[in-house]
């Protein structure tokens, strides 16, 4: 049964002037579409520096707390990335169907109050229980957002609406990475200017309070936007019609559960390795040469806003030759499938590193392809997923690629474990997943391609 068939058998219903696919969209953005723009890149920013805390202060924090290499997994894969894509699928719900500016203010929040607990744990449990609130907080980020900007802006800047917010994120997260090193010097600088009672605190647990109290700030900031139209789902609840492209998101699964099968696990076996690259290489940086959290803040910020900047030149021109090759999603599926098999390759080099600067340099050019694969990531899934299930249908997928997610540090933090008695385990761990999970993952997409692009047509003949 195909997209058209369904269309054709379920009548769409009258058409809301919101309705993106309205006659009356707007030509361009408003200015408060894109301050809302600003404070989503604002909060994609905050959530990177309090996610980033834990890689920055791991050592200090496994040496106070006494942790394993399993342990440290554990808190990033099980601790974050499990709960948060548990808590995906209720929060995508939630974004399709009430204000999401009201949404993301409580989930702000949540993972600023997760961030507070941090600070006070004293035992990996609560450190465990803390990591379950931060990934849950973080998880209405995704939907919200990628749910959102095709309501602000209309299609004709929709595109670089989501580069610009691509982009922004990611040299948000090379600014979070400094910023949280700048943090923790200054921290320990301003240490003398507490109150008497913060004073006899470890550094680790001041930062995570200093942190944790930046989120009230971004909530007043988010209430203060006007409000964003009412999603595609509420609209037509509102109106007694039913969904504006006539499709449940149960009959939308059932229906194309092969093709999102195969995107879920070729991007999910990529990300295995290309998330642990993340998690564990600045852990190498600093038990093998001795790196403080601040040294590293910095210099993995420089490594990803240089790799960020060099991928751009490079990418941008790469990706308008392969779509005019051919055509929009598989130029763009062949992008990421490419970018994310060029970053395995290169993982080889973190073997070869022999100092702190020589390790940011090879994270640099682990960065660079993975640029056009971000790009266009955001576009694809918008492309795939009907109007008004955008934020539920890349909830599902989220949800979907969680064993994967989890998998990811505890794999490499098991192996490291496992191969301790040589003296770069970690490192040899690390390569080892990263390059039979990014290799598994291109032969995956690559299958997967030519389904991919009938959905995209189908959805866009149908919108």
């Amino acid at each position: 049964m195909t997209i058209h068939s369904i269309y054709a058998a379920e009548p769409a219903g009258p058409v809301t002037p919101a309705s993106p696919a309205s006659p009356a969209e707007p030509a361009r953005a408003s200015a408060g579409a894109w301050y809302a723009l600003a404070l989503l890149v604002l909060a994609t920013v905050l959530g990177a520096v309090d996610k980033i805390a834990l890689t920055l202060l791991a050592e200090p924090l496994r040496q106070a707390l006494n942790l394993s290499d399993t342990q440290l997994g554990l808190l990033q894969g099980v601790g974050v990335t499990l709960f948060a894509g548990l808590a995906t699928l209720p929060l995508g719900w939630l974004s399709d169907r009430f204000d999401r500016r009201l949404v993301l203010a409580a989930c702000v929040l949540f993972w600023s109050a997760a961030t507070a607990l941090r600070g006070t744990a004293q035992d990996f449990s609560i450190l465990f229980i803390a990591s379950i609130g931060l990934g849950v907080g973080d998880a209405g980020l995704g939907p919200i957002t990628y749910s959102l900007i095709p309501d602000l802006f209309p299609r004709a800047q929709r595109a670089l609406a989501n580069m610009l917010f691509t982009m922004a994120s990611l040299f948000g997260a090379a600014l979070g990475a400094m910023l949280g090193g700048g943090l923790v010097a200054l921290t320990d600088h301003m240490r003398p200017l507490l109150p008497a009672a913060l004073q006899a605190y470890e550094t680790w647990r001041l930062v995570f309070f200093g942190l944790a109290a930046l989120g009230p700030v971004l909530v007043v900031l988010l209430l203060l936007m006007r409000r964003p139209p009412a999603p595609a789902a509420a609209q037509a609840a509102t109106a007694g019609a039913p969904a504006a492209a006539g499709i449940s998101f149960a009959c939308y699964l059932r229906t194309h559960w092969r093709t999102l099968s195969g995107l879920v696990c070729g991007l999910g076996l990529a990300s295995v390795g290309l998330s642990a690259i993340g998690a564990w290489v600045p852990l190498i940086v600093a038990r093998q040469f001795g790196t403080t959290p601040a040294e590293l803040g910095q210099g993995l910020g420089l490594a990803f806003l240089g790799g960020m900047l060099v991928g751009a030149l490079l990418g941008n021109p790469v990706l308008s030759l392969a779509r005019r090759r051919l055509g929009d999603t598989t130029g763009g599926v062949r992008v990421v499938t490419l970018g994310n098999l060029l970053t395995g390759l290169l993982s080889v080099l973190l073997l070869f590193a022999r100092s702190s600067n020589e390790m940011f340099v090879v994270m640099a050019l682990l960065v660079m392809p993975l640029i056009c694969g971000a790009i266009v990531m955001p576009n694809l899934l918008q492309d795939i997923s009907p109007a008004h299930l955008r934020a539920r249908v890349i909830s599902a997928l989220t949800v979907a690629s969680l064993v994967f997610a989890v998998l990811s540090p505890l794999l490499v933090g098991s192996l490291s474990d496992a191969l301790k008695s040589l003296p770069n385990g970690l490192a040899y761990a690390l390569v080892a997943i990263t390059l039979l999970t990014t290799g598994g993952g291109a032969l995956v997409l690559h299958a997967t391609e030519p389904s991919l692009v009938r959905l995209s047509r189908a959805m866009r003949s149908a919108s």
